[in-house]
């Protein structure tokens, strides 16, 4: 059998240039992004003739179309190609002496405002497909919708270039965004982490150096989910899973059903990168791309199957490809909810309250009762508000956990650790813990 063989093919304003790149080329790089950031493109090239200094002179915005061709891949004479996409130039750079010439490009309409152009609008009684289509049309590409119908009553893009708002508001309803082929593609991870494997990965396939971590920092249990549409006179509750670590979200909602599918996205979203692995394979054994699963096998309780978040690949004096990957978890898909009027949900908060004992901090106090679970705590100051007990005690977050502000007022004692209280509205919710001192 022949020898595999890697090499690449590109296309420069829609002219072929292999034979300007023929024994010029020093390096080429590709980096295959599932979502949240556009695919990019790299090439190092030799030029000692003075082409590309002078008459060949890039411009940003020039276009490129890359493939990456592999010979020889399972039989000798076959040839497979794996079409890396349309890209814009830009970025630049020349060095020397040698003179070298850097061309960074990637996947955007870089000729239009798609990433550039602030604007502000409103849109109302839509869907998340048709704002995809309104997006993509001011970008001159094309919308590949590959999600359900999301009705959205009403959005706001509030001093936002079109590809940040968009991928945004994607991202809130539980999808990804990715620019290909001078498509926007907004799709379904969920759907995708469901497909086969395309190779399983045992240790000998992969080079020495891989980094695997499982990590509970910014992780959850369960979520709660609370938001009052005044223009409704409602308010929207939803609770997702159980446990001790809850994330809050109050994202804004037009129904219950809105809320409920932004609750679900957030906490899936905040969970998915628990498990991550960084693997490189050398001599391009395999053609994986973003979106695949793979199955890593062979190494105990790190074995499973990982989704692929970005495939890079190196061709120089050699090819591999790195991986970073995540494992696939089982997504938390139920949840309830419910819809309580404003003023419905305000009487119960009131009794609620009623009903506790009355705790404050007030210098000089005498009659105030015991500070226990579920009493009352009056704070007559703001106070900093943190995720844990210790933080508290220490007056400094850590692990790029959240912090707060309690303003003055009458709060429920949901918890009391190291002298510090978590405070909060609603008795069964935990809130913030501050330092009484």
């Amino acid at each position: 059998m022949e020898p595999r063989k890697t090499t690449v093919s590109v296309s420069y304003n829609g002219r072929n240039i292999d034979d300007r790149l023929a024994g010029f080329l020093s390096s080429f790089s590709y980096s295959d992004i599932a979502s949240g950031e556009s695919d990019q493109l790299s090439l190092v090239i030799n030029d000692r003739e003075r082409k590309w200094i002078r008459e060949w002179f890039p411009k940003k915005g020039d276009s490129i179309q890359a493939s990456i061709v592999l010979d020889n891949w399972e039989r000798s004479g076959e040839t497979r190609t794996l079409n890396c996409g349309s890209f814009g130039v830009d970025d630049f750079s020349f060095s020397g002496s040698p003179i070298e010439l850097e061309l960074g490009a990637v996947a955007l309409p870089a000729a239009s405002g798609f990433k550039e152009t602030k604007r502000s609008r409103t849109y109302e009684k839509t869907t998340l497909e048709n704002i995809g289509k309104e997006v993509a049309g001011r970008a001159g590409i094309a919308l590949y919708y590959e999600a359900p119908e999301i009705p959205i009553e009403k959005t706001e893009q509030s001093e936002e270039d079109d590809c940040t708002f968009y991928n945004k508001i994607v991202k809130l309803y539980g999808f990804a965004m990715k620019i290909y082929k001078n498509k926007i593609v907004v799709f379904s991870e969920a759907t995708y982490e469901k497909r086969d494997p395309v190779a399983t990965l045992t240790e000998s396939d992969i080079v020495p150096g891989w980094r695997w971590n499982s990590t509970l920092v910014r992780t959850y249990t369960g979520a709660r989910y609370e938001y009052t549409n005044h223009d409704k006179n409602k308010t929207f509750l939803v609770n997702a899973g159980s446990g001790s670590r809850i994330l809050k979200i109050t994202d804004p909602a037009g129904s219950l059903e809105e809320a409920r599918r932004i609750t679900l996205a957030k906490l899936n979203d905040a969970n998915k990168n628990d498990t991550t692995m960084s693997v490189t394979i050398a001599g391009t054994e395999r053609k994986i791309v973003a979106t695949d699963c793979v199955r890593i096998s062979g190494l105990g309780n790190l074995d499973g199957k990982y989704y692929v978040e970005k495939v890079n690949w190196s061709i120089g004096k050699g090819c591999c490809q790195d991986l970073e990957l995540r494992k696939v978890y089982q997504r938390i898909i139920n949840a309830k909810a419910k819809a309580v009027s404003a003023a419905e949900k305000s009487e119960v908060e009131t009794k609620t309250s009623i009903e506790l004992p009355v705790v404050s901090e007030q210098d000089g106090e005498t009659e105030a009762p015991k500070v226990v679970k579920g009493g009352r705590y009056t704070l007559t100051v703001t106070k900093k508000g943190y995720y844990t007990a210790a933080e508290a005690l220490a007056g400094k977050a850590e692990g790029g956990h959240p912090t707060g502000t309690r303003r003055p007022g009458t709060y429920i004692i949901f918890n009391i650790s190291q002298g510090m209280l978590n405070l909060t509205t609603k008795e069964s919710v935990p809130g913030s813990w501050i330092n009484p001192d």
